[in-house]
Parts: structure tokens; C-alpha cells; sequence
């Protein structure tokens, strides 16, 4: 069991820590929206406008492999401050960019977001009692779903006023800057380091596998799922991905200990961790593009860009609930709450596919499915970083981040292919696409579920309890 931590941050670190949560979700989620807007005002090709998404997510997976282990080796604080001003840069860039290019430049700079899904998390753990720490990773995942709500409001509605896109660049700057700020005047860092030296063969074979693969399922519908280049890049990835683990086997100073990957108490949230993550998609991009499918189709609602921004209201009524639900399954474990976490993602998603005839269902579905991501990825990462040294806690979370996106991405491509092989009148998606998707996406929820069990043996087995007494 790791060291408890010596508590240096206070109640200000855990709001500051949460604000954080919120604004890089802000700045991730309200692209999303945008852009065929931001193409179209750049003159870009679908193929370009999609890079300009693309491009973000392939220099998160540099960035996660970095920093999440540079944080550990030279403290969690300025790396945070480090990728905060990146990102801000990012923002001014790209609200000044004129083409593609510089666009894609400071898209590439946003990136640096990417480790930020780890590194609030992980100095929450390592300066803040286990109280305190858990208490404040629960409020960051609640700041993290408030940030999607904020980023499908934002961009909802700047959408609605395409010529003012670079408005969203701007507000996403500002919530950049408020967080760098604030991060440098509240939040202390812990004594806690890793030692050894940066592996730099372990970090750029994590970089490489994640690169190939993450960019293998990002472009598989642009380029063909059957195409040389998408097989490539995915059997790359797997390869790489091998590569990186005899690799760090056999490193004297490892970027991660990765038998601690072999331990069940490790794994398992690390599995729960991906099987929610592809479910995603389905309960954010796929739900609103079913609002805005015509009602011709016989089973879309209609609704502009707009109007779909009412769906930023369950997703912040279920993010603030689960701080709720969080709190109250406390002191009954983390098992427990992760299980209460699944069952409500599983319910969100029988709601979709059951409800998907009436927009007064699918909205009260998102409550619970926003509620339940809340409280199983802060379960799930408090579970890491209950099982690992505090001076590893970066590249552990940082795995788990890596958990999140290979799962949010496979999300995205299933329903990738869902939309291009099963079509309606047009070529556009139908209804069958749409329900497939959201069975398979509760079916993981549902399979993360089952993984409780043996995760809660395992700690019953073997219990660690926190200094004040509550069960991990």
C-alpha cells in the first residue's frame, strides 16, 4: 500500500484542481461542433478539416507519454503549468489562424490537454490526505463533465453563428489562462520523485504505438477499414505496442514498472477504464447527431445545432449528481461505487436505444449516463493510485488515460462503421446503426460491471484501509 500523503494543499488546490477538470474539457468538447464551420472558413477539404481534430489527438498521445512521466520525475506542478501554457498558446494560435496550417499548429499545441486527464488527479493523491484526495478526485470528474456540458453549450452556441468561430478559440484562452493562474498561486506540489532519468526508448515506443494506432481508428472511415494504410497502422500499433512492453521488461529504469500492469488490482481498472471510454461517443456525438437527423427519416427529432445544446443540461445535472453518489457509497468502498457507476451507464444506454423515439427520454438518459461516467473513472483512477507508490502515480494515471482514449477512439470507430454499412434512403445513417451502437455500448458497461466482482474479492481478500479509517 503506497505512503499516505503529507497533506500541503487545502480546500482552494481542490477547487482549483476541479476547474481544471472543467476548462480543458471545455476546450475539447466545444470543437467538436465546429468543425465543418472552421473548415469551410478555412478553406479546407474534409480530409484537411478532419486533421484539424486529428492532429490534436496525435500530439496528446506524444505529450501523455512525456509528461505524465516527466511529472514524476520532476514534480506534477510544473508540468501542469508547462501544459497549461501550451495550451493556451494552442488557443491564441488557432484563433488567429487564417489557414489550415496554422490551425493544425495550434491544434498540435492543445494536445498537451491530453495529460492533463492524469495530472490534477494524480497531485490531488499525492498532497492531500486520503480524505481530502479522494474528495478531490471525485470533484475533478465532476468539473470534468460540467466541462463537456460547458463545451457542447459553447460550441452550440457559437455554431449558431458560424462567422464568429474564432470566438470559441478566444473563451477556450481565457479558460486556459484562468486555470495556468490559478494553478501557479494555489496548487503546491509533493516531495515525491521518481528517479532514474526519463526512459527515452520506452517514452518514444509508447508514442509510436499510440500515434499508429490511435491514428489507424481516426481515419478508418476516411481512408477505407479494409485499406492498406488503416491495417498498417492498427497491426503497427499492436507491434509497437509489444515492442514497448519486452522493452520495459528488461529497462533498468523503466518509464513504468509494468508488473504493476500484471496485477489484478491494476488491471482490472485499467480494463474498466477502456470498456466505459467507448461508450463515449455513443452518449454524446452519436445521441445529438440522432436530435439533428431530419424527421423524415421517421425517427430523428430534427433539431438544429442549437437546439442540441440542451443536451448540456444532463450532462451537468448527472456530473453533479455524481459527486452525490460518490460521496454517499464512501464509506461502503470503491467496488461499490464503480458497480452503482456501471449500472447507471447500463441504464443510460437501455434508455437510448429504448427511448430513442422521444426526445424526453434520451435527455433524462444522459443524467444517468453522465452521472455513472463520473463515478466510475474517479473509482477507477482512485483504485490506481491506491496500488501504486505516490512517485508513480503520473505514469499510472497517465496509463489509464491511455485506457481512455484507445477506448474512446474504438467507440468512435464502431459506430464509425455502423454509420457507413448500415443506411437508409440517402446514404445517411439508420435507425438500426444508431441502436446497435448503443447496445454495444452498454454491453461494455455492462461487462465492466461483471469485472467488479473479481476486483472485489481481490480487495476483500487483501483490504487496505486509509489512515481515517475508510474502505479503499
Amino acid at each position: 500500500m503506497p505512503t499516505p500523503a503529507r497533506e500541503v494543499n487545502g480546500r482552494t488546490a481542490v477547487v482549483t484542481l476541479t476547474y481544471l477538470g472543467f476548462a480543458l474539457q471545455l476546450v475539447q468538447v466545444g470543437l467538436l461542433p465546429l468543425l465543418t464551420t472552421i473548415g469551410g472558413a478555412l478553406h479546407a477539404s474534409p480530409v484537411g478539416t478532419a486533421w484539424i481534430l486529428t492532429s490534436g489527438l496525435i500530439s496528446g498521445a506524444v505529450f501523455l507519454a512525456v509528461l505524465t512521466r516527466l511529472a514524476d520525475l520532476i514534480g506534477k506542478r510544473p508540468v501542469i503549468l508547462l501544459a497549461m501554457a501550451l495550451v493556451l498558446a494552442g488557443c491564441v494560435i488557432c484563433s488567429l489562424a487564417t489557414s489550415l496550417a496554422v490551425m493544425i499548429i495550434g491544434r498540435v499545441l492543445i494536445g498537451a490537454q491530453l495529460p492533463m486527464l492524469a495530472l490534477p488527479e494524480a497531485i490531488a493523491s499525492d498532497t492531500m490526505s486520503p480524505r481530502r484526495g479522494q474528495t478531490a478526485i471525485f470533484s475533478i470528474h465532476v468539473g470534468t463533465g460540467l466541462g463537456v456540458a460547458g463545451g457542447l453549450l459553447l460550441g452550440a452556441l457559437v455554431g449558431a453563428h458560424p462567422d464568429n468561430w474564432r470566438l470559441f478559440f478566444i473563451v477556450s484562452a481565457v479558460a486556459a489562462l484562468v486555470a495556468l493562474v490559478a494553478t501557479a498561486v494555489s496548487v503546491r506540489d509533493s516531495d515525491a520523485r521518481a528517479t532514474g532519468g526519463l526512459d527515452v526508448p520506452g517514452a518514444l515506443l509508447l508514442t509510436l504505438a499510440l500515434v499508429a494506432f490511435l491514428l489507424g481508428l481516426s481515419e478508418g472511415p476516411a481512408w477505407g477499414w479494409g485499406s492498406a494504410r488503416v491495417v498498417g497502422l492498427l497491426a503497427g500499433g499492436v507491434v509497437l505496442g509489444g515492442v514497448w512492453w519486452l522493452v520495459e521488461r528488461s529497462a533498468k529504469k523503466p518509464l513504468i514498472e509494468v508488473s504493476y500492469l500484471l496485477r489484478r488490482d491494476v488491471g482490472l481498472p485499467y480494463a474498466m477504464t477502456f470498456l466505459i471510454a467507448v461508450g463515449v461517443y455513443g452518449s454524446l456525438s452519436a445521441i445529438t447527431r440522432l436530435a439533428q437527423t431530419p424527421t423524415a427519416s421517421g425517427f430523428g427529432y430534427g433539431w438544429t445545432a442549437l437546439a442540441a445544446g440542451w443536451y448540456a443540461l444532463p450532462q451537468a445535472v448527472g456530473s453533479v449528481l455524481g459527486i452525490v453518489v460518490l460521496r454517499t457509497a464512501r464509506r461502503r468502498g470503491l467496488v461499490p461505487a464503480a458497480s452503482i457507476g456501471f449500472t447507471l451507464i447500463v441504464v443510460g444506454f437501455a434508455a437510448f436505444a429504448l427511448g430513442h423515439a422521444h426526445a424526453g427520454a434520451t435527455l433524462p438518459a444522459l443524467v444517468f449516463d453522465s452521472c455513472g461516467l463520473a463515478v466510475t473513472l474517479a473509482a477507477t483512477q482512485l483504485l490506481v493510485v491506491r496500488a501504486v507508490p505516490a512517485h508513480e502515480s503520473g505514469i499510472a494515471l497517465g496509463l489509464s488515460v491511455v485506457m481512455y482514449a484507445v477506448g474512446n477512439s474504438v467507440g468512435s470507430a464502431v459506430f464509425g462503421v455502423l454509420f457507413t454499412s448500415l443506411t437508409g434512403p440517402g446514404g445517411k445513417p439508420a435507425l438500426s446503426a444508431y441502436l446497435t451502437g448503443f447496445a454495444i455500448c452498454g454491453a461494455c458497461a455492462l461487462l465492466a460491471l461483471l469485472l467488479c466482482v473479481p476486483l472485489g474479492r481481490l480487495r476483500a481478500a487483501a483490504p487496505a484501509v486509509t489512515t481515517e479509517g475508510e474502505p479503499a
